[in-house]
């Protein structure tokens, strides 16, 4: 095994073995990124000098029997929009370069105080709202699986370098699925925690005041027990000490197994159909928590359209402050259609909507009514729905006794590049756990076979956008969403786990790192 094939855990071992360096491990990071990062373009800063610098004293501190915290010499990677000390975060936007963090986000710190080693940062999309990750400054970042499809957004940067080999692990944050998205899309693992679990000072946001809904922060990795690890570094009793937000409620130091837990599962959420690898991955992941020991019985989420709250809520002020956020910049063609709408005069919003509803598309009429400037009341009913729905979510849960929920990350694998302006719709399974806050994760399960990429009778835009984009999509990877209730992390974890051992050894497990194709 080369060492950019390691996974964090396995890299640690290697180092409290004596088997490997610190400067070595990250030489070889560095040889990957430069092997294959310029069809990838997953960084977008390099920090080579530092990391090599930190790397060498690591390695002295463990010669020396002085080596502290969790991840001493382990190098890791950061999303853009995360503040580090002296770099940037700029989300992509030209008018934020050149204004570097006067100091580093929270978790950043935390991260350091562990030892950590920075690799450097990763690609996003503009404004941090798209499928994809593609900016004026540095362009667009590719899937290693297919450098002809989308990595995700807004973490796909993060995601097609741990994928790709460049990083063993790293820092996303998600306000729709900017996490778990990349993770399905790539093939890797990823989490997005309880908001404020992980503390969110420092992470840039391109609507900020906006809470409806808010983004969190959170690791990705190529393994299960490599989230675990970061979860257990970024302490939330060190943190909320720089935080108030913060609970200090402490990341248990073990995870048990499946048994005793009782997990729901659904395939489909009612509000658009996913594709058939992401129907047979869900079934596959039951198989393996059924073998594990868990309890697993069928669930049927309540509301199916709680989407156009989140999209209502984020669009109240008209899009006006992220028109204010873009400055000079040109709009990215993924958000072109969104900016668009949300500039319509309620007049003309209204007819077109009506007009979409007669030809028989549902949902797109209602994304159009959901879009645009609100009242301060309007917006205020809209965040007590937000409120309502997560209590009824909870409640059903407690109807059914349910500890965690897997379900289909998003209703379609790595899409093409450049279509994800027509496919807001199908993020349907990864908005719902941020309206509701419930932590979710996503765990990489197999891959699209030749006989899953055909929608049939494709009855709307959105349907017709999907079946376009699943053409050719044979190979790339599918993970599942796993979800439990706020503050339970460690039981995302658990159901993960024990999905990752059940499916590793088959025949269409989507192993990685990956050699970039396409």
């Amino acid at each position: 095994m080369e060492l950019y094939e390691a996974s964090a855990t396995q890299l640690q071992d290697l180092l409290a073995k004596g088997q490997t360096s610190s400067l070595e491990v990250v030489d070889a990071l560095i040889a990957r990124r430069r092997a294959v990062d310029d069809r990838v373009r997953a960084f977008v800063v390099h920090l080579d000098d530092a990391a090599r610098e930190k790397a060498r004293q690591c390695d002295a501190e463990r010669k020396a029997g002085t080596a502290r915290g969790l991840l001493h010499g382990l190098p890791l990677s950061i999303k853009e929009n995360v503040d580090v000390e002296g770099l940037d975060s700029t989300m992509g936007l030209t008018h934020r370069q050149g204004k570097p963090a006067a100091k580093d986000a929270v978790t950043v710190s935390i991260l350091r105080d562990n030892n950590a080693i920075f690799l450097g940062k990763t690609n996003v999309p503009q404004l941090l709202l798209a499928q994809e990750s593609e900016n004026v400054i540095w362009g667009i970042t590719h899937n290693p699986w297919n450098l002809k499809r989308s990595p995700g957004g807004s973490s796909g940067g993060e995601a097609a370098a741990i994928a790709s080999g460049q990083s063993p692990f790293g820092i996303g944050t998600d306000i729709g699925g900017s996490v778990r998205i990349p993770c399905h899309f790539c093939g890797i693992a990823g989490l997005k925690p309880t908001v404020d679990r992980w503390s969110n000072r420092g992470s840039a946001t391109g609507i900020a005041g906006q809470e409806l809904v808010r983004a969190q922060m959170g690791p990705m990795a190529r393994t299960v027990a490599d989230l675990a690890l970061l979860m257990r570094a970024v302490d939330p009793l060190v943190a909320c000490q720089r935080d108030p937000a913060v609970p200090p409620l402490a990341f248990p130091a073990e995870l048990p197994d499946v048994r005793g837990l009782r997990i729901g599962v659904f395939t489909d959420d009612g509000f658009v159909r996913p594709n058939p690898a992401i129907v047979r991955a869900v079934r596959e992941a039951r198989e393996a928590l059924v073998a594990a020991g868990a309890t697993v019985v069928d669930f049927a989420p309540p509301e199916p359209d709680l989407m156009y709250v989140w999209l209502a809520g984020i669009s109240s002020d008209g899009g006006a402050t992220l028109r204010a956020a873009l400055g000079s910049d040109p709009v990215v063609r993924q958000l072109q259609n969104t900016m668009k709408m949300t500039r319509l005069p309620g007049l003309v919003r209204s007819t077109l909507a009506k007009a979409l509803l007669a030809r028989g598309d549902k949902r797109t009429s209602r994304l159009l009514q959901a879009l645009g400037e609100k009242t301060v009341s309007t917006y205020w009913q809209l965040t007590d729905k937000r409120t309502q729905l997560r209590r009824a979510e909870f409640d059903a849960w407690n109807v059914a006794g349910l500890d965690a929920v897997v379900c289909p990350p998003h209703a379609l694998p790595a899409m093409p590049l450049g279509t994800s302006g027509d496919l807001t719709l199908s993020l349907s399974y990864a908005f719902r756990y941020v309206m509701l806050n419930f932590p979710a994760g996503v765990v990489p399960v197999t891959r699209v076979k030749e006989d899953e990429t055909d929608r049939p009778n494709p009855s709307d835009r959105l349907e017709k956008a999907c079946a376009a984009a699943e053409i050719g999509a044979v190979g790339l990877p599918v993970g599942v969403q796993v979800v439990a209730r706020p503050y339970r992390e460690d039981v995302v974890l658990r159901a993960m786990a024990a999905i990752e051992a059940g499916v590793r050894g088959r025949l269409l497990y989507p192993g990685t790192p990956v050699e970039p194709l396409g």
